[in-house]
């Protein structure tokens, strides 16, 4: 009796933790078998996957994973992060202090001793120093962000990302792997570098106007943050039809085409081909699924039928 209790509270655990997801099955437009679609949160853990029935019927079902991009190749992330650091200093030796003013350097400092209880121009902060300007207002929106991500443990934002996870089941079964996106090269890196170089009077300005507006920029990264939380909410309740009419989140969409249109539109043609290629579990952030240029809106305008799967 007392095993038959403890079992029946577990599976009640294991059900309010996750009531459904954000999964989607593709079928018809010539398709033999369906397809699938995660849309992942990517603060979420991904060992919530385990207790989703209906996805690991899905992830069984397919022979191909098809995520943004590898995050698990090692090599290749480690080789995208030294070409980031080298994409984001100045050149020849300079350093911030050379590119900007006395009252701009005390301005910076002033916000950076208020952040972080230490002077910019302290020889503990000497890495920074090399940075180029735009850097620092992605410092500054990193550190309130990770102070308010820590305010909500209820939700279990640690552990290995879902991603992540995906991409590693897909290797252990041996499922054939494909990217969406492609990890930029280094050669792009250094062309991204050159042309900051030649706007670092633009930079300058946006890092002024950021410490100018500093307490109305800190909140904008707060209220990301919050409305994070609450898309991670959401997807544990598998409450899709809520996060598709997120107006903070529509409003990034629109806000950020390069980020989401215009990426939807170049990952649609390998969608397509994937999914006619072999059963295929496409991974990839939510705020790819929603809107009127969403992947979902996309492929069914194309005759495809796609319907949320929801935990009996």
């Amino acid at each position: 009796m007392k095993k038959k209790t403890i079992i029946t509270i577990l599976l009640f655990i294991a059900a309010i933790t996750v009531n459904a997801q954000f999964l989607f099955r593709i079928t018809s437009g010539g398709l033999s078998k369906p397809s699938y679609i995660l849309g992942s949160i990517h603060t979420l853990p991904g060992s919530l996957l385990d207790s989703i029935p209906e996805f690991l019927v899905a992830e069984s079902e397919c022979q191909q994973l098809y995520s943004e991009y590898d995050v698990s190749d090692q090599q290749k992330m480690n080789d995208m992060k030294m070409a980031g650091q080298h994409a984001t200093t100045l050149p020849n030796g300079k350093t911030i202090f050379d590119v900007l003013n006395k009252e701009q350097t005390d301005l910076l400092n002033a916000k950076f001793n208020e952040t972080f209880h230490v002077n910019l121009t302290d020889s503990v902060m000497k890495a920074t120093w090399n940075y180029q300007p735009f850097v620092f207002p992605t410092t500054f929106i990193l550190i309130f962000s990770t102070e308010e991500m820590r305010k909500h443990p209820e939700l279990g934002l640690v552990g290995t990302p879902m991603d992540l996870v995906c991409i590693t089941r897909a290797k252990e079964r041996g499922m054939v792997l494909g990217q969406l996106d492609q990890i930029q090269s280094q050669d792009s890196l250094t062309k991204m570098r050159d042309t900051w170089m030649e706007s670092l009077d633009t930079q300058v300005d946006s890092l002024m106007s950021f410490l100018h507006n500093f307490e109305q920029r800190k909140q904008q990264a707060i209220d990301e943050v919050k409305a994070a939380v609450t898309s991670a909410e959401l997807w544990k309740k598998g409450d899709y039809d809520s996060f598709n009419a997120d107006s903070f989140w529509l409003s990034q969409i629109d806000k950020n085409p390069t980020l989401f249109k215009q990426r939807n539109e170049k990952w649609l043609p390998k969608i397509t081909i994937a999914m006619h290629e072999a059963p295929t579990l496409f991974v990839f952030g939510a705020g790819h699924l929603i809107g009127p240029n969403g992947i979902i809106s996309k492929l069914r305008e194309a005759g495809y039928q796609v319907e949320q799967i929801k935990k009996n």
